[in-house]
């Protein structure tokens, strides 16, 4: 059939579990640790689960994640191709994870021994991001496009995602690089809140900063209220590193600007959590043409 392949994608994404759940989609594990404590994250880890692992964060807790080796990939697609089903793999952004590259490496070996394919689709996104373009891949196999099709489409608009991130500790992006020790302790004592956003090529970018969480709050709701189409049923993700208060908030204020936008709340993966830390919040959308990232 025209339409008969596996959407699959990795632990790095935040999706509605009941639709990931209703739609068969598929997810590649991810290893990560948090103190002394390995884990393998085999798909939307538990509200339970989660909790711990902000709540370890806040006590002094290091955590971190692993990358999908290609022999990973190979060893969870295959049994998939041997029944002659292809596959459409949406993977975490290129611009934060060397997973997509890994991917490709298995693709091109697969698809010389199997008739039936690995089609991969660098998001340029991370979180619900992935999301967002998960769900979008359903709805177009669900109106018959080809996998061939659905990558392309993927591909033409996985850069209107937008991303409107606030960060609450200043020292989980210290310790990936992305700003100075002297600052990050100098924007703690000052309740600095960086906001992140992702770029053309998919990575993580500081595009401001306010001085504490209401007014950083603010700047994410204004980015959105830019930025969308504001189109009735829009999907609107609001992802939480449990803050779930204030995550209820935004929700609010997205519903104030689009009273009709189907908005999602939902933790963060402990993936994406390790490097951006406890209290993370953010606004994820597919954006209007304007905002498209070039």
């Amino acid at each position: 059939m025209k339409n008969d392949y596996i959407i699959f994608t990795d632990v790095s994404a935040d999706i509605d579990p009941s639709f990931a759940k209703k739609n068969g989609i598929h997810f590649v594990s991810m290893n990560y640790t948090i103190g002394e404590e390995e884990r393998v994250c085999l798909g939307i880890e538990s509200e339970k689960i989660l909790k711990k692992f902000y709540e370890g964060q806040r006590h002094g807790d290091l955590t971190k994640t692993s990358q999908i080796s290609p022999q990973n990939y190979i060893d969870v697609f295959e049994p998939f191709l041997e029944s002659r089903k292809s596959i459409l793999y949406i993977s975490l952004s290129s611009g934060l994870s060397g997973t997509y590259n890994s991917s490709l490496i298995a693709a091109d070996e697969l698809n010389e021994r199997y008739e039936s394919q690995v089609v991969c689709v660098d998001s340029l996104s991370g979180s619900a991001g992935m999301g967002l373009l998960i769900e979008a891949a359903v709805k177009n196999r669900n109106e018959k496009m080809s996998i061939t099709e659905n990558a392309n489409w993927l591909e033409e608009h996985k850069r209107l995602i937008q991303h409107w991130i606030m960060v609450d500790d200043l020292m989980y992006l210290k310790r990936g690089g992305r700003v100075s020790a002297k600052t990050a302790v100098l924007g703690a004592a000052l309740g600095i809140k960086p906001i992140l956003s992702a770029n053309e090529e998919g990575k993580l970018v500081n595009i401001g900063k306010k001085r504490g969480s209401k007014l950083a709050m603010a700047e994410l709701v204004e980015r959105y209220k830019e930025t969308s189409n504001k189109e009735p049923g829009e999907r609107v993700y609001i992802v939480n590193a449990d803050s779930k208060k204030h995550a209820e908030h935004l929700k609010k204020s997205v519903l104030e600007i689009n009273p009709n936008a189907d908005v999602k709340v939902m933790m963060l993966s402990p993936i994406i959590g390790a490097h951006t830390g406890p209290s993370m919040l953010a606004i994820f959308h597919f954006g209007n043409e304007s905002s498209k990232r070039e």
